[in-house]
């Protein structure tokens, strides 16, 4: 009993609060094209992250499209080249765990892959900072985590870019602090 409420109390320290802000439902992609990642971020948040494209829809994508490994947070945007996802509606893209794809961080919104030819989305001003490279199909007998939501809030951060997780923003200390001081009350009433 008194590890349960320990254990209740640990998300308040790791919540994310990464936001994917593109590609969605009006900023979708176009086939074999280069498309554009985009996201936000707050101090403390998970990273490095995997970055995979998940459809619920088998016929459209059977199971995990793996699109980067090791992606630093503070990178802000990530350009995936020649973009080979077959066109179509339902696709999410999702930042998950390096060491284990079912821990989903953030999911973005739906969107949908055009086919070739098809009009760029619109764009809007885009983060200085950028990062490219090209998916490769992954796993395709995995089925697609479930997604989780995300947190609207977000911070420019500052700080190192070493892939290491950071928690020198004082929400992020107190969060743990709390955490703790929670577990210890509730294993000293016990």
């Amino acid at each position: 009993m008194r590890f349960s409420l320990a254990a209740l109390a640990l998300p308040i320290a790791v919540a994310s609060a990464l936001d994917i802000t593109g590609p969605s439902e009006s900023a979708f992609w176009v086939q074999n094209t280069s498309n554009t990642i985009t996201w936000t971020f707050n101090q403390g948040d998970p990273s490095p992250i995997n970055i995979n494209v998940v459809n619920s829809n088998n016929r459209t994508l059977n199971g995990i499209f793996s699109i980067a490994s090791f992606v630093n947070v503070s990178d802000l945007t990530f350009t995936v080249t020649n973009v080979t996802l077959v066109p179509g509606d339902g696709y999410q893209v999702q930042f998950v765990n390096t060491s284990n794809i079912t821990q989903v961080f953030a999911s973005s919104q739906t969107f949908t892959v055009k086919p070739p030819g098809s009009a760029p989305a619109p764009t809007s001003a885009s983060p200085s900072s950028t990062a490219s490279g090209s998916g490769s199909a992954a796993n395709p007998s995995a089925t697609s985590p479930s997604g989780s939501g995300t947190s609207g809030s977000s911070a420019t951060p500052t700080g190192d870019s070493n892939g290491g997780l950071s928690l020198t923003s004082s929400q992020g200390v107190l969060g743990v602090i709390a955490a703790c001081g929670i577990a210890t009350v509730s294993a000293l009433l016990l």
